[in-house]
């Protein structure tokens, strides 16, 4: 699906917000989606509970989180945790754009 540029940089910087990081900034969506992996990898190994937190406060489905969760390679289980905050993310942008009369 294609997303607006506003689109796009309204969830990049809600989750820049939410991840307390500054360098999600980037051109495209598969470059952030990149960059957000790596974050959601430093915290799969380094801090697990924040995580979780940052799962329930974006709200992204828990089912589909367990699913995503369902593999030996950390790496592989943070690229589908990725795609799910994305897509969760890119949603509740686009929601916000339309029902904001803009």
């Amino acid at each position: 699906m294609q997303y607006s540029p506003a689109i796009i940089s309204s969830a990049t910087s809600r989750l820049q917000s939410i991840f307390e990081v500054d360098n999600l900034t980037v051109s495209n969506l598969e470059a952030l989606r990149y960059k957000l992996s790596r974050a959601i990898l430093h915290l799969l190994n380094n801090d697990f509970q924040k995580l979780l937190q940052i799962l329930y406060r974006i709200d992204v489905d828990e089912q589909a989180v367990k699913e995503a969760m369902i593999a030996d390679d950390t790496e592989l289980i943070a690229e589908r945790i990725a795609k799910l905050i994305l897509k969760r993310e890119l949603q509740k942008a686009e929601l916000r754009q339309r029902y904001s009369g803009k």
